[in-house]
């Protein structure tokens, strides 16, 4: 049931910490709106044609959304900086980007494969499969080292809310550590 209320399930930490975060906003915004409509509904009456000023009405409509903007601060800035937290990684990943293909290298392990993708099947989806994917351990700080060798390209992993964007001369990382066994 909740599914579809909100995203789907946490596959890492970083999407764990964003999914609870939203949900508190989201819970935020539908008080508001909540507040604001029964404000409204009480109020039927049209007292706007009248009225040329209110101070009071004014200093309420600058000070409420400061507190509102304030409170969102609060709960997102130490997500941000959770998830953009260098960690001790137990393993790091270079991924090149080419025109056609996409090159993995585990550093930690000398290991390194080329994953070209697959074209519209019965069960993949478009343009977002590949051949050989890349395998990643269960419960590890896992670093990325992403590059481009020819243009900007969009290396992105949905199930574990990464989507990050690879360009020529530019190195790009990520820290991502999973909570979950199977195929992302």
């Amino acid at each position: 049931m909740m599914m579809k209320m909100s995203f789907k399930f946490n596959e890492s930490t970083s999407m764990m910490n964003m999914n609870k975060m939203n949900d508190k906003m989201m819970m935020m915004m539908m008080m508001i709106m909540i507040m604001i409509t029964t404000v409204m509904m009480m109020k039927k009456k049209m007292m706007n044609k009248t009225m040329m000023e209110d101070q009071k009405l004014e200093t309420v409509w600058t000070i409420f959304p400061s507190i509102i903007i304030t409170i969102m601060a609060y709960l997102s800035i130490p997500v941000l900086y959770l998830n953009n937290e260098n960690k001790m990684t137990a393993l790091s990943i270079k991924i090149l980007s080419n025109q056609w293909f996409w090159s993995y290298n585990y550093i930690n392990f000398n290991i390194s494969f080329n994953s070209y993708m697959m074209y519209k099947k019965k069960f993949n989806f478009n343009i977002m499969e590949t051949d050989n994917k890349m395998i990643i351990p269960f419960n590890t700080q896992i670093m990325l080292i992403l590059s481009s060798m020819d243009v900007i390209h969009s290396w992105t992993m949905p199930s574990m809310n990464m989507k990050i964007d690879t360009i020529p001369g530019q190195t790009n990382s990520s820290n991502f550590q999973t909570n979950k066994v199977g195929i992302m």
